[in-house]
C-alpha cells in the first residue's frame, strides 16, 4: 500500500500464517481472510479488526479486505442512505472487494440491516468526532460528506441496496 514498508510481517500466536496485502485472499476455515481482520490462538477474529491496518487503510486510501491501494474511487457501507451516515465498513474497498465482503460476511450480507453502499472519492468521507453514550472520551466516527461539501459539488452519488449491489454483479 503506497510508500509503507512492512518489516518483520507479524506472525500470529506463534503461527507461521501471514496475512500479506493482495489478491486472492487467504483462504482459512473456507473464508477469505480480510487484510484488516486479525488472527487468535483459535483462528481468525472475523469479527474484530486489527485498528492499525484500519487506520492505515483509513489515511491511505487502501482497501480493507485486500490492503492493495484504492483506485480513484472506492466504495463503502453506510448506515442509512444520506449524507452524514455514518460509515459501517473499517474503511473503503474495491468494487470486487465489497462483492466479496457482501458474500461472506453475515453482517454486511444482511438484507434486513437495510444498508446502503455507494461509491466515494477519498475527499468525501470524513471523521468526526463524537461524544460516546457511555460519557467516555469523545471518539471519531468515519462519515459521509455531502458532494456540495466535496471538490465534486456537481457529481450525482447514487445510493444503492444490497439487491441493487448484486443487480449490478450481473
Amino acid at each position: 500500500m503506497k510508500d509503507v514498508v512492512y518489516v518483520h510481517p507479524p506472525r500470529y500466536k506463534d503461527a507461521d500464517f501471514q496475512n500479506p496485502a493482495g489478491l486472492p485472499r487467504p483462504v482459512v476455515g473456507g473464508l477469505p481472510f480480510p487484510w484488516v481482520t486479525p488472527m487468535g490462538a483459535g483462528g481468525p477474529l472475523f469479527r474484530e479488526v486489527e485498528r492499525v491496518k484500519a487506520e492505515l487503510c483509513r489515511r491511505l486510501w487502501g482497501c480493507q479486505v485486500c490492503g492493495n491501494d484504492l483506485d480513484v474511487t472506492a466504495w463503502v457501507a453506510l448506515e442509512r442512505p444520506e449524507d452524514w451516515a455514518g460509515v459501517i465498513t473499517s474503511a473503503a474497498m474495491h468494487q470486487a472487494c465489497l462483492r466479496l465482503a457482501v458474500t461472506y460476511c453475515p453482517v454486511l450480507g444482511d438484507a434486513t440491516r437495510g444498508y446502503a453502499f455507494t461509491e466515494v472519492y477519498e475527499d468525501e468521507v470524513v471523521a468526526v468526532e463524537e461524544k460516546a453514550s457511555n460519557k467516555m472520551a469523545p471518539r471519531t466516527r468515519w462519515c459521509l460528506r455531502p458532494v456540495s461539501e466535496t471538490v465534486r459539488p456537481g457529481r450525482v452519488r447514487a445510493f444503492l441496496t444490497l439487491g441493487q449491489l448484486d443487480e449490478a454483479a450481473e
